[in-house]
C-alpha cells in the first residue's frame, strides 16, 4: 500500500493518487509491503532506490544504516505483537532526503500507529525530514519504555504469587499453578529481549544522526547542519535509549531470578507431592499387613474360630492407620 501525505494551512491531507507529480511534492511517502509497481513508482518520483524486504532483514550496520545519493537510510526494528501471536521484530526504514520523508515497513506495530496519530495532530512534525526521523525515534522509544513498564508490573505480579507469605504450607505448594507462571516468565523473558533489540537498532541509529557511527568523531559539517533544537533532541534521545536499556537489562535479571525461583518452587512441588505419597504408602501399609495375614486360607489359625476375630482385625487396621498419621502430624511432616 502506497500512501503519500503534504501539509497545507496548517494540516494534514492524503494525496489522492500516486502520479509522479503528487510522489514528488509529498512531505511524507508510507509504504506499507508495497508492491513491485509501487516501489518503482516511489524510486522514478525521488531518483533513489528503495530497500528489498531482504535487505532490511540485514543485521549488519552497513545494510540498515548508510547514506546514498544524498539520501540517509536508517532501519530500526520495532517490537510487534500481533493478536494471538508471539512478539516479534519488525523492520522500518526511513529514507530522509533534504525535502521528503519516506517509510517503507513490512508491519504495522503500535508504535507505528502512535506516529501516524501524532502526525495527524502535528502535522508539522513532517515537514522537515530531520525532525520528522526524530519524531519517530521519540515515539518508537516511548513505546518501547511502555512496554518495560508493562513486563515489570507483570513481574512485580508473579513475584508476589510465588513468594506469598502461605507459600510454605504443603497445600499451596501442591496447588499452585506453576507451570502456567513459568509460561508468564518465558513471555515477559521473550518480550525484554525483543525490547532490547529494539532499543540497540535505536541506539545505532541515533548514532548514525549524530554523526558518531562506528566511533568516529562526529563531522562538523554535520553537526552545523543539525539545528540547535534537532541537536538537543538527539541527545535527550540517547539518554533515554541509554536508561532503557539500563532497565532492560535489570528487568532481565530479575526475569532470570523469578525463573530459578520457579523452578526450585517446581521441585519443592515435586517433593511434596512424593511426600505425600511416601507418607500415605506408610499410613496404609500396616493395614494392608494386617489384611494380609487374615486373609490366608491355613486350616489350623486359632482366630478363624472366634465369634470377635472379625471386629478384632477391623480395630487392629484402623488403628494402625490412625497411629502413623497421628504421629506424622505430631512431627509436623503433614
Amino acid at each position: 500500500m502506497l500512501r503519500s501525505f503534504h501539509v497545507e494551512g496548517g494540516k494534514l491531507h492524503i494525496d489522492e493518487g500516486d502520479s509522479l507529480s503528487l510522489l514528488q511534492q509529498a512531505a511524507w511517502i508510507d509504504l506499507l509491503a508495497p508492491t513491485p509497481e509501487e516501489d518503482h513508482a516511489v524510486e522514478r518520483a525521488m531518483e533513489l532506490s528503495v530497500p528489498t524486504r531482504e535487505e532490511m532483514s540485514e543485521v549488519e550496520s552497513s545494510s540498515n544504516l548508510y547514506r546514498e545519493d544524498g539520501a540517509s537510510y536508517i532501519t530500526v526494528r520495532l517490537v510487534s505483537r500481533p493478536r494471538d501471536q508471539q512478539p516479534k521484530l519488525a523492520a522500518v526504514t526511513m529514507i530522509v532526503t533534504p525535502r521528503q520523508f519516506v517509510t517503507l515497513r513490512y508491519a504495522d506495530p503500535t508504535a507505528f500507529k502512535l506516529f501516524c496519530a501524532r502526525v495527524d495532530k502535528t502535522p508539522k512534525v513532517i515537514e522537515h525530514p530531520h525532525d520528522a526521523v526524530l519524531t519517530f525515534l521519540e515515539t518508537v522509544v516511548d513505546r518501547v519504555a511502555d512496554i518495560l513498564e508493562e513486563i515489570g508490573n507483570g513481574l512485580d505480579v508473579l513475584a508476589g504469587e510465588l513468594f506469598a507469605q502461605d507459600a510454605t504450607s504443603t497445600k499451596v505448594a501442591v496447588e499452585k499453578d506453576l507451570a502456567a507462571m513459568l509460561r508468564q516468565i518465558g513471555r515477559s523473558g521473550d518480550l525484554a529481549g525483543r525490547a532490547r533489540e529494539s532499543l540497540l537498532s535505536l541506539t545505532r541509529a541515533a548514532g548514525f544522526l549524530s554523526g558518531e557511527e562506528n566511533g568516529e568523531t562526529p563531522h562538523q559539517d554535520r553537526n552545523e547542519a543539525l539545528h540547535r533544537n534537532e541537536a538537543l533532541r538527539l541527545k535527550t534521545l540517547q539518554r533515554d535509549i541509554k536508561s532503557l536499556l539500563e532497565h532492560d537489562a535489570y528487568l532481565l535479571s530479575q526475569i532470570q531470578f523469578l525463573l530459578d525461583s520457579n523452578l526450585g518452587m517446581i521441585s519443592i512441588q515435586q517433593n511434596a507431592i512424593i511426600k505425600i505419597l511416601s507418607v500415605a504408602a506408610v499410613i496404609f501399609l500396616p493395614p494392608t499387613l494386617v489384611g494380609s495375614l487374615y486373609g490366608m486360607n491355613f486350616e489350623h489359625m486359632p482366630e478363624l474360630k472366634w465369634h470377635l476375630g472379625y471386629p478384632m482385625a477391623i480395630v487392629m487396621m484402623v488403628l494402625s492407620a490412625v497411629l502413623p498419621y497421628w504421629y506424622f502430624r505430631r512431627r509436623g511432616w503433614l
